[in-house]
């Protein structure tokens, strides 16, 4: 490999941990309440936390990555053996590459069975995005390291918004419209995600507004798989300038 190959495979390997580390999963608001006050509220809290937890994790990578570059410096063949490695490794955590392992699902659909009130089952649609998001906020937070929602990866850039379009809303995740069943894919510690599910009573909110909210255990190394992000990267279509 030349060193004009290295540089691309090192500029690749910045742009892409760049990409990993703003986690930044965004919601619209389209329903003012006190209920979606406290939605909102929850949600900063958890994602500073997870932000948090994602920096120190993310300054320990590159402490442990500079050990290599450094054990690697002076032989060509070396650094090349050290950037491919990265490569993959970026690919993986910034959700490029599918994810399989043990996991769960969680399926959220209307159920008349449930019982809910006409104005119980019109608060849903109305705040699908920031439910949906909330369920995901607590899933990242406690062992999940990859999400699908209708198989649309979620990461760094990801959004989920209640789109409206002539008085007919519906949720659009990284741009793409999806409907029900709404089916969230969760790779990662089933038992701290079930509890903390459980904790946020994320079930009885559902249900309170005529959703189920089905969750199924994947323990099996290949129990549960989320596809790849498929959508543009950070900086994909700039263009270089002429100086």
């Amino acid at each position: 490999m030349n060193r004009r190959s290295l540089i691309w495979g090192a500029t690749f390997t910045t742009m892409a941990l760049g990409f990993m580390i703003t986690l930044e999963l965004t919601s619209q608001p389209s329903y003012d309440s006190g209920q979606t006050s406290y939605i909102d509220l929850r949600t900063q809290v958890e994602e500073q936390a997870q932000e948090h937890q994602l920096l120190e994790q993310e300054v320990s990578k590159e402490n442990a990555q500079l050990a290599e570059y450094k054990a690697a410096s002076g032989s060509l063949s070396a650094m090349r053996a050290v950037l491919l490695k990265d490569e993959r490794s970026v690919q993986q955590q910034a959700g490029i590459l599918p994810a399989t392992g043990p996991g769960i699902t969680i399926t959220i659909q209307p159920d008349a069975k449930l019982g809910a009130t006409a104005q119980e089952e019109a608060l849903f649609p109305q705040q699908a995005d920031q439910w949906l998001q909330e369920v995901v906020n607590v899933l990242f937070g406690n062992g999940a390291t990859a999400i699908s929602i209708n198989d649309n990866r979620l990461v760094t850039t990801s959004s989920i918004r209640l789109v409206s379009v002539d008085n007919i809303g519906g949720v659009h995740v990284n741009g793409h419209p999806i409907d029900y069943p709404y089916i969230i894919k969760a790779v990662g510690n089933i038992s701290d995600m079930q509890q903390a599910l459980q904790v946020q009573v994320l079930q009885g909110y559902f249900e309170a507004m005529g959703e189920d909210f089905i969750v199924k255990q994947y323990p099996s190394k290949s129990g549960v798989t989320v596809p790849g992000y498929t959508g543009p990267l950070p900086g994909q279509y700039a263009k270089e300038g002429n100086g």
